[in-house]
């Protein structure tokens, strides 16, 4: 039983962590289109916003987060109600789903770091 009450800890975790990375995503998107400068306490926040890397393929990267954070929030949400009754696929598709943004996000990093120095 203190499984399940983890498990579901876990579970809640990450639909917490989704939506924050999806509420992230949708700001920088905002800020992006609308051209509307990033609220932040320290240093220039608009460089990266505003380089060339921040579209791939004229789609805004925050665009792209903001779809890969709702992916993850919906099967995190139905991990989550289904558990038991959870089709057996779920977590691979999860983890797929974290693993390919864990790699673009550490792609994006790699490039503000080294590419663009906005730190």
């Amino acid at each position: 039983m203190r499984f399940l009450r983890e498990l579901k800890n876990l579970y809640l975790l990450s639909i917490v962590l989704a939506a924050v990375g999806l509420g992230d995503s949708l700001y920088l998107w905002w800020t992006k289109v609308g051209q509307v400068t990033i609220i932040c306490g320290v240093g220039d926040c608009d460089v990266v916003n505003a380089s060339p890397y921040s579209a791939l393929l004229g789609v805004p990267v925050a665009a792209i987060g903001a779809l890969g954070y709702a992916a993850l929030l919906a099967t995190a949400g139905w991990a989550f109600v289904a558990r038991e009754n959870a089709p057996p696929w779920l977590p691979t598709a999860r983890l797929v789903l974290a693993s390919g943004g864990l790699f673009f996000a550490a792609y994006l990093t790699g490039i503000e770091a080294f590419v663009i120095h906005a730190y």
